[in-house]
């Protein structure tokens, strides 16, 4: 059976991956990079101190650092031959952990690892529980203003406020004259190779290839489900093998090299602009406060 995920209020950065009927939430995939163990303990710890103050036991996790290639930091940069090499075998890395599971440089997103309190949580009464995790709404707040002095109210007050900075940022880069011109080119070209271009602002080309073939996963996930929600309210991750995948990925690919061949001079200059510009993930220590 397909799985749908769905995105948190106001923001499409933040996802919840529900499996099969009435499933539960789990930890999402996000497509940010990962926070520094520094970021990450500090926060945990003064979490943990939270929850002692308040008379409960809070398990702390700090997880090592991501990994990243040589070629993926070249390629965040918008290098052509470190882009053309990840394309040339993963596309847009939507079909690819299909192709190649198991292999984390084929998944579009990476999942920030944690740890888990259902150990502490499974110790206590069903009004204890309850307690605990009202401790842990409160704690979470209040680490949020001690570290990152940010107030917010609620998860959904987090994710609207990261969203709202970042779609600040965003209309910064799709008002750069410069990025406007190459992003126009960049969309007329592709045009020109027979595809669909929705929008030509800077931030949107960005990732436009990558939605034409989401699209395709999507209208492959919604074909298996039993009860699709409505259009729009859920992204379908499909159930395929590697052997059904395959004949999507090499079409994803061809259109991964197609766009990049397009988007030569649009992407180094791009990324250029966007390294210049504030880290709203750091910012807001995204993917070290878990909310989950």
């Amino acid at each position: 059976m397909s799985r749908v995920r769905t995105t948190m209020p106001a923001a499409a950065l933040a996802l919840a991956v529900l499996t099969g009927c009435g499933a539960q939430a789990q930890t999402a995939a996000q497509p940010s990079p990962s926070p520094t163990p520094d970021l990450r303990r500090q926060i945990e710890t003064a979490r943990a101190d939270c929850m002692k103050k308040r008379g409960f036991r809070y398990n702390v996790h700090v997880p090592p650092p991501r990994k990243i290639s040589d070629d993926q930091r070249a390629a965040d940069r918008g290098d052509y031959e470190a882009m053309r090499r990840i394309r040339q075998k993963y596309g847009f890395k939507i079909f690819s952990r299909y192709v190649y599971p198991g292999d984390p440089n084929a998944e579009p997103y990476f999942v920030h690892p944690w740890g888990t309190n259902d150990d502490i949580i499974s110790e206590l009464s069903e009004t204890q529980a309850v307690a605990w995790e009202e401790a842990n709404d409160a704690c979470r707040t209040e680490t949020v203003k001690k570290i990152l002095g940010k107030t917010v109210t609620t998860m959904e007050d987090y994710y609207e406020q990261l969203g709202r900075r970042s779609e600040q940022l965003d209309r910064e880069l799709d008002g750069d004259p410069r990025l406007v011109e190459l992003a126009r080119s960049f969309g007329d070209c592709l045009k020109g190779k027979g595809y669909e271009v929705a929008s030509l602002r800077p931030t949107d080309m960005r990732e436009a290839g990558a939605k034409t073939f989401q699209k395709e996963a999507d209208r492959i996930g919604r074909s298996q489900a039993e009860n699709p929600v409505a259009e729009g309210e859920g992204r379908y991750v499909p159930e395929l093998t590697a052997e059904q995948a395959r004949p999507y990925l090499e079409k994803e690919i061809k259109g991964a090299l197609d766009d990049l061949e397009c988007g030569k001079e649009f992407y180094p200059a791009f990324f250029a602009k966007l390294n210049t510009m504030p880290d709203v993930y750091a910012e807001f220590g995204y993917g070290a406060i878990q909310w989950s």
